[in-house]
């Protein structure tokens, strides 16, 4: 009867794989013989690549592109970012500029600059009564906060591949693990 059961809850299992209007979070563009398809990528199968036409899953917006027509593929995951995880990298960038602005000595004198030091000098730096030291921290400070938020943003997860002319399909096979990383199922 247990085993009964567990056939029965077989089919449930493969439909529950999928959800629809879910969000799908790379970007592929696929050329191939016949020409371009963009969308989003969906997963990889054994002969073909399924990606969607929208940015949520959807079984009506789905197209399958044969592995032996893939000339190029390229993937490009949009990145996730946060209000929190930004102002924290923008903190971070401050602390390091704006305490690289002048040396305040070595505080352990260990010979060494730690993290604690440049935290320590950027907030002396920033805090100072002399004012030009004080303008200088600011503004150095703030540059390299921007730098490092704008680093933050432009950083992202691509990955391009160039299919052979021969063998398409043992190449696809190769790569496959690399590509279906990108697979938001």
């Amino acid at each position: 009867m247990k085993f009964l059961s567990l056939i029965l809850l077989f089919p449930l299992a493969g439909m529950a794989q999928y959800t629809t209007d879910q969000k799908l979070s790379s970007r592929v563009n696929i050329l191939t013989d016949s020409g371009n398809v963009h969308g989003y990528y969906v997963f990889g199968g054994d002969s073909s690549v399924m990606i969607s036409t929208t940015k949520r899953y959807s079984a009506g917006s789905t197209v399958n592109v044969p592995v032996n027509s893939i000339r190029e593929m390229h993937i490009k995951e949009r990145p996730r970012y946060s209000l929190a995880l930004g102002a924290g990298v923008f903190v971070l960038g401050f602390t390091v500029t704006a305490g690289l602005t002048k040396n305040a000595g070595d505080v352990d004198y260990d010979g060494k600059t730690s993290f604690w030091e440049l935290l320590y000098t950027a907030i002396e730096g920033s805090t100072s009564k002399n004012r030009r030291r004080r303008n200088t921290a600011l503004i150095v400070g703030g540059a390299g906060g921007t730098l490092a938020v704008l680093a933050y943003l432009l950083s992202n997860n691509k990955l391009s591949l160039v299919f052979p002319i021969n063998d398409r399909r043992s190449y696809y096979h190769q790569r496959r693990g690399e590509i279906n990383k990108y697979a938001k199922f």
